[in-house]
């Protein structure tokens, strides 16, 4: 465990009326790019509202630039998945000397796995509040079933008692995972926020121009597992060429076999071989995806948060295509700003790309309405006000 201090940030007391609500934040967040990239819309508030934020995080933040920030880095990986119950143990008690160590007035922890951890290292050292915001409940899922299924049951029971104790305030991204979570038992009360999604900044995604391909393009940007829906994605893929639809196919990511039934590397370059698909590691900038690719497709197959490369897209003005999962259907209204095909569904998914790749009108059409439910709806002000309102009332009440 390490820690690393970013630069100083201009002080904005005087500009913001709600600056120095606290004295230290800290963000305890996994060290996935999704869960960096969403958090990063955060730490602006959080600069706003404390005099100072610590990230405690993996060792992958700080070569993603965190401490330029002018934040401090904690390093310490709370991971993603569920582990024996002796090594939660050992996490938890290295989490509390940290909680101890920077003793800051509010710990925000984003995601089920990180939260559930906080919730048995604040028995080890209390907190003063906490602020539990979940943007994917997709792990409750994944935890359903198998050996991991009591880390669920636990993790619920942890939720449940801090969110309930009035210094504590819950934060999600979507009216169903609220409902949802107050149906297995996790009631907030009146100390939640529904943020919408991470927020994206419409002035650094700008309308991309048709692309000047050859053949319409469809990409995918994401984590190359089975969760995500890339086989199924080929599938549907293969069965266009197959019809004589000529549609060109890029796929970002890396291949990361969390179990079995993953992608493997092999299959990942078996995959680049055809005259069709381009497979790449993650694009250093995503815009250059946009700018060639037309339509973006999610296939997601398991239950997943509102993806960022949805709203990257959406904001490019490109037409979408994703599943009836929780996630980017919250998004995408079928017939408006895309299609919405059944999960796990090659047919109903080659028919979706082949309705687009044969109509530009429609491609144009479904990515100006993308581009407008963004800026109507998701913006990074959206999610800051948000943010701010969320926090006032959580640390706000003796300003009033």
């Amino acid at each position: 465990m390490s820690r690393t201090t970013g630069t100083d940030v201009a002080d904005g007391a005087g500009v913001n009326p709600i600056a120095g609500l606290a004295r230290k934040a800290m963000l305890l967040v996994g060290a996935d790019r999704s869960a960096l990239a969403r958090s990063r819309v955060l730490l602006g508030v959080l600069q706003e509202l404390t005099h100072e934020v610590v990230v405690v995080t993996g060792s992958f933040a700080h070569a993603n630039g965190l401490e330029q920030l002018g934040v401090s880095v904690v390093d310490f990986d709370c991971g993603s998945r569920w582990r024996n119950p002796v090594r939660e143990a050992q996490e938890a008690w290295k989490l509390a000397r940290i909680l101890e160590a920077e003793s800051a007035d509010v710990v925000h922890v984003v995601g089920l796995k990180p939260a559930a951890l906080a919730c048995l290292a604040f028995k080890l050292a209390p907190v003063k509040h906490a602020v539990v915001h979940l943007p994917d409940l997709g792990p409750l899922e994944a935890a359903a079933g198998g050996s991991s299924r009591h880390y669920g049951t636990l993790a619920l029971k942890l939720l449940a008692s801090l969110v309930r104790k009035p210094t504590s305030f819950l934060l999600v991204e979507g009216e169903g995972d609220l409902a949802e979570l107050r149906a297995r038992g996790v009631e907030p009360g009146p100390r939640f926020a529904v943020l919408g999604g991470s927020g994206i900044d419409p002035d650094v995604y700008p309308v991309m121009p048709p692309s000047q391909s050859e053949m319409p393009v469809a990409a995918f940007v994401g984590p190359v597992l089975e969760a995500s829906g890339v086989r199924t994605l080929l599938h549907a893929f293969e069965r266009l060429w197959a019809r004589g639809v000529r549609l060109q196919l890029e796929l970002f990511g890396e291949c990361g076999a969390e179990s079995a039934a993953d992608i493997s590397s092999d299959e990942w370059i078996r995959w680049s071989r055809h005259p069709g698909v381009r497979c790449s590691g993650w694009p250093a900038d995503v815009r250059e995806v946009w700018r060639r690719a037309e339509i973006c497709v999610w296939p997601a197959q398991s239950r997943q948060g509102l993806p960022r490369v949805v709203l990257e897209a959406a904001a490019c003005g490109r037409a979408l295509i994703v599943t009836d999962l929780p996630g980017g259907c919250k998004f995408v209204r079928d017939g408006v700003e895309g299609l919405v095909v059944p999960s796990r569904a090659a047919s109903a998914l080659a028919d979706a790309l082949e309705r687009l790749a044969r109509d530009s009108n429609l491609r144009l059409r479904m990515g100006a309405a993308a581009r407008l439910r963004v800026l109507q709806s998701f913006t990074e002000a959206h999610v800051k006000e948000a943010l701010r309102g969320a926090y006032m009332s959580l640390l706000g009440a003796g300003r009033r």
